[in-house]
């Protein structure tokens, strides 16, 4: 205890030293992050402009690849797989949702799942040990050791924090082309397309807008094809994207054709009901700015304003006023 105490008491008086380190790893993470997105938005503008651009083919879905390249070889395949061995959950409803969580990702091959359950460990331990001898060279205190304990949670957790990140990102873009797909899909019904040419056709359409969406209704299509019942393939889907919109979408799908009622008709109303859904959420957003740039207003613009309005006089007082005040 007396050991982490001194050791809390050097952080202090070296605060300034570690206040700068504190923002000297803030600016290497600002300027890596900048880069990381502004060649992530040439190639998003590159793909843009590739679109638009004429004599484009149309995109062929049959030769789309929808699932990764399942072998693994070199020096990475040697360390994935025994640690996915040991640490493989045995029950079947946990790699299910293991799975599940990844398909959401938009990663449906299996060298995933193995690179993910062997990521969890590698980085758990690598974390706290890289710390520890780092520390070594100082001296290895209660405080060290805790630190390496909370690294290596943080290890651990970190897989799951950056496939929660590639899910939202994920669901955002498709969501974003939702809506087209739904008219499509009113157009290909009320032209007299059954359900199933109607997801094929909508896939093909929509795939060089949304390379998501258009997999997932050529996967549904595919299951359809293949056997499946219409109601299990509407939940794949809903369970493969893990949006509600889609999932509501599924919904009224499946009891379309369990009750054999109007499709063009429940797919209008529902594209009706998701643009006031939309409109209303925009205007939430719209709602809350003027509260969320009271922060900004009061940090940054106001004490800018009160310096030019209030510094004149706050000068004239500090050399007129004062020293008369003072030899009087």
């Amino acid at each position: 205890m007396n050991n982490a105490i001194n050791y809390m008491y050097r952080l202090l008086e070296n605060r300034d030293f570690i206040i700068l380190q504190i923002f000297i790893f803030l600016a290497a993470g600002l300027l890596a992050g900048s880069l990381i997105l502004l060649f992530q938005r040439r190639n998003h503008l590159t793909e843009r402009m590739a679109k638009l651009l004429p004599g484009q083919k149309t995109v062929n879905l049959a030769g789309a690849k929808l699932f990764d390249d399942e072998k693994q070889s070199g020096l990475t395949a040697r360390i994935i797989e025994p640690v996915h061995k040991i640490i493989a959950p045995s029950d079947f409803s946990s790699r299910k949702k293991i799975r599940l969580r990844l398909i959401q990702a938009g990663m449906r091959s299996k060298k995933a799942y193995t690179t993910y359950l062997a990521m969890k460990v590698i980085l758990a331990a690598a974390f706290p040990l890289t710390y520890i001898l780092f520390s070594a060279y100082y001296s290895l205190t209660p405080t060290a050791i805790t630190i390496a304990v909370l690294l290596g949670l943080a290890g651990f957790f970190a897989p799951n924090l950056f496939i929660l990140q590639l899910t939202q990102k994920r669901q955002q873009i498709m969501n974003r082309s939702l809506p087209d797909a739904l008219d499509l899909m009113v157009v290909c019904v009320e032209a007299g397309l059954g359900l199933d040419m109607t997801f094929k056709r909508v896939g093909d359409e929509i795939r060089p807008l949304n390379k998501e969406l258009s997999d997932e209704f050529y996967l549904t299509n595919l299951e359809i094809r293949a056997g499946k019942s219409r109601t299990e393939s509407f939940k794949n889907m809903a369970a493969r994207t893990g949006m509600a919109d889609i999932r509501n979408l599924m919904n009224i799908l499946a009891q379309t054709s369990r009750l054999g009622t109007s499709v063009a008709n429940a797919l209008r109303i529902h594209a009706d009901s998701m643009r006031i859904k939309r409109r209303q959420i925009a205007e939430e957003i719209a709602a809350k700015s003027g509260v969320k740039l009271i922060f900004p207003l009061i940090l940054f613009i106001f004490p800018a304003i009160l310096i030019v309005l209030a510094g004149p006089a706050a000068i004239r007082v500090m050399t007129q006023l004062l020293p008369a005040l003072g030899g009087g």
